[in-house]
């Protein structure tokens, strides 16, 4: 950061939540040390998108801060469904683009958190920490609903692509309408820890991390007939583990099966549940005749329920986990197997990390 004037400059770091790997709690109480020295005031916005509020416990265990270290800074839940903590920066297509205000009143902008496979922008890092991260409901709603157009090998695992376009078009919307000193710091985290960080702008630093990225977390391997996955942790729900099905769905034959090992202590979504409980996962027409009729509202649900629902149409989707029962399974669409029954030799394939590994043809 030595490159950058902090002398009584705010500061707002933008950092990954609950859901993602990134182990900031490693460096981030040395890196405020730094900064805490010329910065006049330091925010630390979480890039919720549309996921559920963090705790105050989980923000601090997540940055690694004790109660009183954390007491030094404000620490912000974002909040995409509230008018009043956002502002427009422009549109797209006609839809109006906010975004949360703190952004505006600080100086300098450093978004911080791991390039990863995404399913709808390509990968994670860079511009994603503006929109989805801090953006406003509307404008998420947009990206993730236009992602329906797309399949997976479309998107997933491409560095650039039509929704990361969009992304970067919001971005310039967001640098334009508040000019600041925006850095961008992107990390390859592996399981065993943080591997590479790429520091610079929102574009040049995301399109570096990503090109290494794919290196690490792109695997061409033959089609077949079933698919163990494990998810980790972070995927405290379904809407998180579904990850599994955009990563290795598609080396998947018809009529084949994907299994998905994890806790999903939150069951199917802590925020998005009681809608995606009410409709199921029925079939992709249906759920496009749902939101023409105006009764499923949401289009960030929509989006996954219509990605979830056309991979049903292939191959079975089946939960393993202590935290949701058969009849919960079979209830949405899914279906069940007990954790103990797991027999590793019975697949073709077993994916650990499958939430962030993506399996292509050769």
């Amino acid at each position: 950061m030595s490159q950058f004037d902090l002398n009584q400059k705010r500061v707002l770091l933008i950092c990954e939540d609950v859901t993602r790997a990134t182990p900031l709690y490693q460096f981030f109480p040395d890196f405020l040390q730094v900064i805490q020295t010329e910065a006049s005031q330091i925010s630390v916005i979480f890039a919720l998108g549309t996921h559920r509020p963090m705790t105050t416990a989980e923000m601090q265990q997540k940055l690694g801060l004790t109660p009183e270290a954390a007491s030094n800074i404000q620490l912000i839940n974002h909040n995409a469904f509230d008018d009043n903590l956002l502002v427009e920066v422009g549109k797209i297509d006609n839809v109006s683009v906010k975004i949360h205000r703190s952004l505006s009143e600080h100086d300098i902008i450093i978004a911080l958190g791991s390039v990863l496979p995404h399913r709808v922008v390509g990968f994670s890092g860079g511009a994603k920490y503006l929109c989805p991260g801090i953006a406003n409901k509307a404008a998420i709603d947009y990206t993730h609903w236009k992602i329906t157009r797309y399949s997976e090998s479309e998107i997933i695992g491409k560095i650039d692509n039509p929704i990361r376009q969009i992304i970067h078009q919001i971005a310039d919307l967001v640098m334009t309408k508040f000019p600041k000193i925006y850095v961008s710091v992107n990390f390859i985290t592996l399981p065993t820890g943080i591997a590479h960080v790429f520091i610079g702008d929102f574009y040049s630093s995301y399109q570096e991390a990503a090109e290494v990225c794919a290196e690490y977390f792109v695997k061409p391997v033959e089609s077949c007939a079933s698919i163990l996955t494990y998810i980790d942790h972070k995927c405290v729900d379904f809407w998180q583990g579904a990850k599994a099905i955009y990563n290795c769905g598609s080396r998947i034959q018809d009529g084949g099966k994907l299994v998905i090992r994890g806790q999903l202590s939150e069951k199917i979504s802590g925020t998005h549940g009681e809608i995606i409980t009410k409709f199921g996962y029925s079939n992709p027409e249906t759920i496009q005749n749902l939101v023409d009729a105006g009764e499923l509202t949401s289009p960030v649900v929509a989006s996954h329920m219509m990605r979830v629902s056309q991979a049903l149409q292939k191959y079975q989707v089946i939960l393993s986990s202590e935290n949701m029962s058969q009849a919960e399974c079979e209830a949405l669409n899914l279906g069940y197997l007990d954790p103990n029954d797991i027999d590793e030799s019975q697949f073709d394939y077993v994916v650990y990390h499958a939430t962030d590994l993506i399996l292509t043809s050769l």
